[in-house]
């Protein structure tokens, strides 16, 4: 099974609420692929300028080095993603990947575990696109051109391509912030709130304008 953060659990069967296909859900969820590895879908669409979209899983102890290694993908300067968990994210215009990096690793703790915040970078021109995300339920998404380059980072991790391979979020979990674990962690609205300073974003809706 694969190392979750620690503010996720798996419900035992007691609290699972009732629902007609609660024997279903347990017998799937027994025999889950829920492990270490990636999976793997060639972009058919030649309309969208990425190679290949992956999706990893990986010990929650290793996330961020692997987030660290696949920044290295993208381009010099990149757009910066974040944002809470089902709302609309933040998308910078284009910034220093260094200085993008190292605010972001000022976060980590509350990033590779809080479920409720979602970052990432992105670069995307009409020739090429490059994402990186590290999701709500702490995976990794990946939008590339390098395919080659790709499985050899994971060999790196020793992560291997999984057929069938599946993720902590489609099953029942049952979530707990970040700060009722580590009270020295920051509140989700408190992390985007220094990405908006240091990144010099205004979420000041503007006056309304009438002629």
């Amino acid at each position: 099974m694969l190392q979750l953060p620690i503010t996720v659990r798996i419900p035992t069967d007691a609290e699972l609420d009732h629902r007609p296909d609660i024997d279903e859900i347990l017998i799937r969820r027994r025999k889950a692929k829920i492990v270490e590895g990636y999976n793997l879908q060639m972009n058919e669409n030649p309309r969208l300028p990425y190679r290949f979209q992956a999706t990893i899983n990986i010990d929650n102890d290793r996330l961020w080095a692997l987030f660290l290694t696949l920044a290295e993908t993208l381009p010099s300067k990149v757009s910066c993603v974040y944002g809470i968990y089902e709302e609309e994210n933040m998308t910078t215009p284009l910034l220093q990947k260094d200085f993008v990096l190292k605010e972001l690793e000022k976060y980590e703790p509350e990033l590779a575990q809080d479920c409720l915040l979602e970052a990432g970078m992105l670069f995307h021109t009409k020739d090429i696109l490059i994402e990186l995300g590290i999701s709500a339920s702490k995976y990794i998404r990946y939008w590339g051109a390098e395919l080659e380059r790709f499985r050899l980072l994971m060999q790196s991790f020793e992560l291997p391509f999984v057929e069938g391979l599946e993720f902590i979020d489609e099953y029942p979990r049952i979530v707990t912030p970040l700060r009722e674990l580590d009270r020295t962690a920051k509140a989700p609205e408190t992390v985007l709130y220094y990405l908006d300073q240091a990144f010099r974003v205004d979420r000041t809706a503007p006056e309304p304008f009438f002629d």
